[in-house]
């Protein structure tokens, strides 16, 4: 999730693409209440740029069910990381969508020196023509999260291609994906979001135990067709799975990553 403080507080960057509404970690608990949600990782929004003073002073008010992924300065030092470590800070985000984001090459110099903290890189990136994903995967020396399933688009060859890449580094292992917001890959439809159903079905097939789930609330940058926090469709069919899939998924993957006891 993204929690966005009042502006005269947490001021937002310039040249960024939306502005949020303030909303806070207290509106989220009754979704999770709903959903069965004991935990939540805190990703930082593009809106904030460097500046993780919002989702670490959220942090600090539940360290044992919380956890972070920040957007820092290429320059950071080593014990300025080591103190987002100690408030629950577990990755780092680099997003390739939004105005103002780190770059590839920030991507190949912070991740050298994160893996002592046991973090990873998560990727916000749009997989398909013109963008190759295994080099950046294969030269990392940490985990890579793809956020959102690369953005792919419903109707990408499900072997080969951009989306037969991500499975080709799912199943070599530094690769994990996020399984989240369908809503901003294709529209819902009678059958939910049944577009990304074979894609689902051939990444669990591949590693259910480079999968996580996230709720991606409360989905910034919609201003049409906001979807319904309980949805069952934003499950993606993942509800259904069995036992041991459901456990890895929303259990024991994001508590390995995320380092939750």
């Amino acid at each position: 999730m993204h929690v966005f403080g009042p502006p005269e507080r947490y001021p937002l960057v310039s040249g960024r693409n939306y502005t949020p509404q303030p909303v806070t970690f207290e509106g989220y608990q009754p979704v999770m209440a709903a959903l069965g949600v004991d935990r939540a990782v805190l990703v930082q929004p593009s809106v904030y740029g460097t500046d993780n003073s919002a989702m670490l002073d959220t942090l600090r008010r539940d360290p044992e069910r919380l956890r972070g992924v920040v957007v820092v300065a290429p320059e950071v030092s080593d014990a300025e990381l080591a103190a987002l470590h100690g408030l629950g800070v577990r990755g780092i985000r680099i997003n390739r969508r939004n105005p103002g984001g780190l770059s590839l090459e920030d991507l190949a110099r912070l991740a050298a020196r994160i893996g002592a903290f046991g973090w990873h890189i998560q990727l916000q990136a749009v997989i398909g023509p013109g963008f190759s994903l295994a080099p950046i995967v294969r030269a990392c020396p940490v985990p890579v999260v793809l956020d959102h399933m690369g953005f792919l688009a419903p109707g990408l060859p499900l072997a080969g291609g951009p989306f037969g890449e991500v499975l080709d580094l799912l199943a070599e292992g530094n690769l994990w994906v996020k399984l989240s917001a369908p809503y901003r890959l294709c529209r819902r439809g009678p059958d939910g979001y049944g577009a990304l159903a074979p894609y689902v079905a051939g990444l669990v097939a591949c590693r259910t135990d480079r999968l996580l789930w996230a709720s991606d609330w409360p989905h910034t940058e919609l201003f049409e067709g906001m979807p319904e926090d309980l949805d069952p469709a934003l499950l993606l069919g993942l509800d259904r799975a069995d036992p041991d899939t459901r456990r890895r998924i929303f259990i024991d993957n994001p508590a390995a990553l995320y380092g939750f006891d």
